[in-house]
């Protein structure tokens, strides 16, 4: 059994506050590579057309041995790109 996992088990839940874990997410930097899917889930797309904008050279991405990563500054260079080009109404 893992740390997490024993900590979580092992913490008195008699409290009310409910079990805690060792880390938060204010514990951690924010990650430099997103999955295809991370990335497709913060711009409100789905994977599929995520891949799509990538091949397309869309969407910048780098590859982390056989795994395709997307970084968080190359999705906001393509919603900036998509927010100029856009006519107003």
């Amino acid at each position: 059994m893992d740390g997490l996992t024993r900590h979580y088990r092992d913490s008195d839940d008699r409290s009310g506050a409910g079990p805690t874990t060792a880390f938060t997410t204010r514990d951690r930097p924010p990650r430099l590579l997103l999955t295809v899917e991370e990335a497709a889930d913060r711009i409100g797309i789905c994977r599929s057309n995520m891949f799509k904008l990538i091949r397309q050279g869309d969407v910048r991405s780098v590859k982390v041995g056989r795994l395709r990563r997307v970084t968080p500054a190359a999705l906001e260079d393509f919603v900036a790109r998509l927010s100029g080009s856009e006519e107003p109404a």
